[in-house]
């Protein structure tokens, strides 16, 4: 997980850089997220980075992440599912 982490904060970075806007412009950033996996994956068989696993499901995470809903966005893109309940942590005294 901390693989797609950093792969998340880079993606982040160059959607920075060249001013997208992911909910505008989601072919652009989703270049850049197969890019960045792409790259990162690359960089992991040279050196002492940690695996980024199934390439598929990272760009999926990442992409969710930068363009998406994060961890909510399986869920709302399952038909099956009808409803999504948030409930708040609960404080004690």
């Amino acid at each position: 997980m901390e693989a797609i982490r950093i792969v998340e904060d880079e993606v982040r970075e160059l959607i920075r850089r060249h001013g997208l806007d992911p909910a505008r412009q989601s072919s652009e950033v989703r270049r850049l997220v197969d890019a960045a996996v792409a790259d990162y994956d690359e960089r992991s068989l040279l050196g002492t980075l940690p695996s980024i696993g199934a390439l598929e499901q990272a760009r999926k995470f990442v992409y969710d992440a930068v363009a998406g809903f994060g961890p909510l966005q399986p869920l709302l893109e399952d038909p099956d599912i009808e409803e999504i309940w948030i409930n708040s942590p609960v404080k004690s005294a």
